[in-house]
């Protein structure tokens, strides 16, 4: 493997507590070496004027849908990530994502992707793994056993952890959560959450998740926080938040940087009351696919499209941005997009996460320093997840984006959801050079992650 030197940049690592003018070498898919001296190898890249920072991990995404006459992966999803310098990133997230998440991983090794990606196991598999298929039915006490034992097996194959899309399962009863929670209690992994409800209800689904989680020993993670609670309630959501972390539950949030959110049309987010939920009308919800695309719904288009075309990707602008804007600044939120496209269309959030989280908060707002907002990107999901990766020590895995911070910005819109942002100058993933100038020249240098 080509070793690459870069030299000349500021290097942000705020996993070691580094901020300095230093050079980095990488070898073997490592970092090798970190000098003040300039260091010399088979490819040089001068990063005068850069930041030098580990990959970008997100820890809430969506995977990559499979093409079911191809059997290959539509890597639209993928692509986006990695233009925007994410170098990891966790899927089966909202309790929704691949029947069999460990075979995704396997086909992930088989035929490579952009990016490094994990798999968290999501509730409604283990529904669909024993046909119980209705998800405003109760399961059985047999079927919650059968449910616990192979979520039981399929943690031990090295997923990340389990995710809940409460909202998203209503007939699922607390014994059906806590034995599947069990499991990830068991091996030590992540439980993650769309909690059951948003707005005037989300302190009340807050305090039913956590009790999954009540002996101090769960890594409990809500689910982009700002879709939940930004319609008034952000204040009392983060202080409910703080009071838990103050009890000893290990608990922690993400959030995405835009102040709408995304979901299919036929999800029970829209059931009977979600109008008077979030305080709006039909003409909030925007189509981002399809025959209708970008078009605002009136209450008989919506009817049909949640009739007709359940699957049509939404997007609800309800969210108040100031509360969104809070949240990013909480020190125990990190950042995420919650990714996904349907035949790349979709939210902006996929291609412009990272990139406007720090345009955003360093650039215009001045609200964080760049350190801190690449913690929130890097060393925090790392740590959450007890993962090797966003860490630029000697020995690690050589996963990072070079930026200029004060050219990066995103450019991905409602209507343009994958353009690619801009000042991102290189994305090296596992050691090698992914992309230059935001163009892809390596797309095969993902690896599935694993973890034991």
């Amino acid at each position: 493997m080509i070793r690459i030197a870069i030299n000349k940049g500021r290097l942000i690592d705020p996993a070691n507590k580094i901020d300095s003018k230093l050079n980095l070498l990488i070898e073997d898919g490592k970092i090798s070496a970190i000098s003040d001296q300039e260091l010399q190898a088979e490819i040089t890249i001068d990063a005068s004027g850069l930041i030098i920072a580990p990959g970008f991990i997100d820890i809430h995404m969506h995977e990559a849908n499979i093409d079911e006459k191809t059997g290959e992966f539509e890597v639209g999803t993928f692509e986006s990530m990695l233009k925007m310098g994410v170098t990891t990133a966790i899927a089966g997230n909202c309790g929704f994502g691949a029947e069999n998440p460990v075979g995704y991983l396997d086909k992930v090794d088989q035929d490579l992707i952009p990016i490094n990606l994990g798999m968290l196991l999501p509730h409604n598999s283990l529904r669909l793994a024993i046909q119980h298929t209705d998800k405003y039915a109760l399961a059985s006490k047999e079927q919650v056993a059968e449910m616990a034992k192979i979520a039981d097996e399929w943690m031990s194959k090295g997923l990340a952890g389990v995710s809940f899309g409460l909202r998203y399962v209503p007939g699922a009863d607390t014994n059906e959560y806590f034995a599947v929670a069990e499991m990830a209690k068991k091996h030590n992994r992540v439980i993650s959450a769309h909690i059951r409800d948003d707005a005037e209800g989300v302190i009340d689904a807050l305090d039913e998740f956590i009790s999954f989680g009540l002996d101090g020993k769960s890594k409990m993670q809500v689910s982009h926080i700002g879709s939940m609670a930004a319609f008034g309630q952000m204040d009392d959501f983060l202080s409910a938040v703080d009071q838990y972390k103050a009890q000893g539950v290990d608990i922690a949030c993400d959030c995405y940087p835009y102040y709408a959110f995304c979901v299919a049309i036929g999800r029970t987010t829209y059931d009977d009351g979600f109008l008077e939920r979030y305080n709006t009308g039909y003409d909030a919800i925007e189509v981002l696919e399809g025959e209708y695309k970008n078009q605002r719904c009136t209450p008989e288009l919506f009817e049909h499209l949640r009739q007709k075309h359940p699957d049509v990707l939404t997007t609800a602008h309800v969210m108040k941005s100031q509360e969104v804007d809070q949240a990013l600044l909480h020190p125990n939120v990190m950042i995420a997009s919650d990714g996904v496209l349907n035949n790349m269309q979709g939210h902006p959030r996929v291609s412009g996460t990272f990139p406007r989280a720090l345009n955003l908060l360093v650039n215009q707002r001045k609200s964080m320093s760049v350190y801190e907002v690449i913690r929130k990107m890097t060393q925090m999901p790392a740590e959450r997840l007890g993962i090797d990766k966003g860490n630029l020590a000697i020995g690690k895995d050589a996963d990072l984006v070079l930026f200029g911070l004060e050219d990066i910005h995103d450019t991905a819109s409602f209507i343009e959801p994958t353009d690619e942002p801009k000042g991102i100058k290189h994305v090296i993933v596992n050691g090698q050079i992914a992309t230059t100038d935001n163009k892809i020249v390596n797309a095969k240098l993902g690896k599935s992650l694993r973890i034991h």
